[in-house]
């Protein structure tokens, strides 16, 4: 089961990178009507994903995860779920609903692959105010480049403003 689950969900975060419609075609043959084509949308795919891990969480959980791990992935399937209610195509989802939905997904996949190296090397996205502007963009990098971000950007903040004799080398 774990591995099916391992396989599923870099599938699913193959689907979002894509961000669109996905087709899926029978292969040709002499018949004319079996040259139908069949638009699959990658959202479909990911609900449809995401509903075959909540019956596996549903089935006594995901093996090798915590009971908190579990009820972890089950607040991140709430998100994906609530974020695409409504929705039918990965194209009716605004730019932030399409970033809380690759962070949930994410968190879904982190947890399953259950490792705190994992964890730091999780891809996340997230908008950030471009300077002297209102605009906004949407910045994807890891967690641990997130946080080192953070982290320099505090240090910057915290440092003296007004300098004095000796100020640093100044």
């Amino acid at each position: 089961m774990r591995a099916f689950v391992r396989f599923l969900l870099p599938v699913c975060m193959l689907c979002l990178a894509i961000a669109g419609p996905v087709s899926a075609q029978t292969p040709p043959s002499d018949d004319p009507g079996a040259a139908d084509i069949e638009d699959v949308d990658g959202l479909q795919v990911i609900l449809e994903q995401q509903r075959e891990l909540r019956a596996s969480l549903d089935a006594g959980g995901i093996e090798g995860l915590t009971t908190r791990e579990n009820n972890r992935v089950r607040d991140a399937q709430a998100e994906v779920f609530a974020i695409t209610e409504g929705k039918s195509r990965l194209n009716e989802l605004d730019i932030n609903e399409k970033v809380a939905l690759e962070n949930a997904l994410q968190k879904i996949n982190t947890y399953v692959q259950g490792s705190a190296a994992a964890a730091d090397g999780q891809t996340v996205c997230w908008r950030e105010r471009v300077t002297g502007s209102k605009r906004k963009t949407t910045r994807c990098g890891t967690e641990a480049e997130r946080l080192q971000a953070r982290q320099g950007a505090r240090a910057y903040l915290e440092r003296p403003k007004v300098c004095g004799e000796n100020c640093g080398g100044l």
